[in-house]
């Protein structure tokens, strides 16, 4: 895998704990930085991952905080570098998480990356920093865009080369005011993940995961990049995953042609 992303993180890792990030103003307000940083996680990932690019941490768990990260109470420690602290997060939220919303989405992504014959998968953030919600996502990208030279505009950067060459499945909520359809609308964040991961929107295929009556409430856009798969999963209601008959065609659609020749 890319090592300048890795090694990105672990310096946004260790300027978090000397209480030293470089952040603009806004970012003071929009997150929790006294929530420890998470920009990737990993639940059994081996050499060659599925990687899952979501939009956030979310809202801050009593383990994240400064104080817990400092005594070394819980899966993070002071004392580890942000690697190690990747690896002890993936099974800690697998066991906590069971059940909820986001232990499913885990899962689901688990079972995903296991139908297509990837060891574990890395869960990458769009953006590290915690935040009950991110509402404004618009405005988020403008700021990021504006923030090119700084440290939200550095890891956007790192992030688009690591995921160049991974297998990507970005894990995103709809609207649910109209039926998922082709040539559908996407809003400037879909785009903006879209081009993080890789996904060439333009050549990417519709594929219909979940119905509703007549109203298609997930689907996914597809593209192959050298071979490499990426895709964007679109879902009502939040950032969820399809159950196992979805999975199954989200799997299917995700094989290269060649897989399919053999």
């Amino acid at each position: 895998m890319d090592e300048d992303f890795l090694l990105f993180c672990e310096e946004l890792w260790g300027s978090w704990l000397k209480g030293s990030l470089d952040l603009p103003r806004f970012a003071h307000t929009a997150f929790d930085l006294n929530a420890a940083p998470e920009p990737y996680i990993s639940f059994g990932a081996g050499a060659k991952p599925l990687v899952a690019l979501t939009t956030n941490p979310g809202a801050t768990m009593p383990h994240q905080r400064r104080a817990k990260v400092q005594a070394g109470r819980g899966p993070l420690s002071a004392a580890d570098k942000y690697a190690i602290a990747a690896g002890k997060l993936g099974p800690f939220y697998e066991e906590k998480l069971a059940g909820s919303p986001a232990g499913r989405r885990i899962a689901a992504l688990r079972t995903l990356s296991s139908l297509l014959g990837y060891k574990g998968v890395l869960q990458v953030e769009a953006c590290p920093f915690h935040s009950p919600s991110l509402p404004g996502k618009t405005a988020l990208l403008q700021r990021i865009r504006e923030d090119k030279d700084g440290l939200l505009g550095a890891y956007a950067k790192h992030l688009k080369v690591f995921l160049r060459r991974q297998p990507v499945v970005i894990v995103s909520a709809a609207q649910s005011r109209v039926s998922l359809e082709p040539g559908m609308q996407l809003s400037p964040w879909h785009k903006w993940n879209a081009e993080i991961a890789g996904l060439v929107l333009k050549r990417a295929k519709f594929v219909r995961l979940v119905a509703k009556g007549s109203k298609m409430t997930c689907a996914a856009l597809v593209s192959f990049e050298e071979e490499i798969p990426k895709a964007m999963v679109l879902m009502m209601g939040g950032t969820h995953l399809p159950g196992k008959e979805g999975l199954c065609v989200l799997a299917e659609a995700l094989r290269p042609a060649s897989a399919h020749d053999g």
